[in-house]
């Protein structure tokens, strides 16, 4: 799926958003969506792109490429969605999103300012757990905003809960 026209305008303010940041590298999941977004942010930057698979979003099995409003009417988003564990038959536990994320990030963990792009359910379990919050509150969440910056000073990375 494409980045929208929307997504490619909040990808482009977001430029002026991480001009006055001393991010160094950016870490980007391989989907066009989040390439894109990097793509239009880093404008005129020379910045290193890293593109890691292991960013991408969460795979939702049985769930991939249905509605959210008949997966929500039908009562299958209070059984995969919103449990921190399990997932969905054939896709991915928000746990199991954390701690692929948690791998992926904190072996480029060196203490360089990094820029992250991903997509709104990884970046909201990796913030959350950041900030303290329990597991089975993250997927309550509301997701975060499109291409605004979400700044975390990292000193040591959330176990994995299950």
């Amino acid at each position: 799926m494409a980045l929208t026209e929307a997504g490619e305008a909040e990808a482009r303010a977001a430029a002026a958003l991480l001009s006055p940041l001393g991010f160094r590298r950016c870490l980007v999941s391989d989907l066009g969506r989040a390439r894109r977004t990097a793509e239009l942010a880093l404008a005129g930057r020379s910045v290193p792109v890293h593109v890691l698979p292991e960013l991408r979003e969460r795979r939702m099995g049985v769930l991939q490429g249905e509605r959210i409003e008949a997966v929500r009417s039908d009562g299958r988003a209070e059984a995969y969605l919103l449990p921190w564990s399990p997932g969905p038959p054939g896709g991915e536990s928000h746990a199991q999103l954390y701690a692929r994320a948690r791998a992926v990030l904190s072996a480029w963990d060196d203490g360089t300012p990094t820029l992250v792009v991903a997509h709104g359910t990884l970046i909201k379990g990796v913030v959350g757990l950041l900030d303290g919050l329990a597991p089975e509150e993250i997927p309550k969440l509301p997701p975060p905003p499109n291409a605004i910056p979400i700044l975390r000073h990292v000193r040591s990375w959330p176990p994995c809960p299950t």
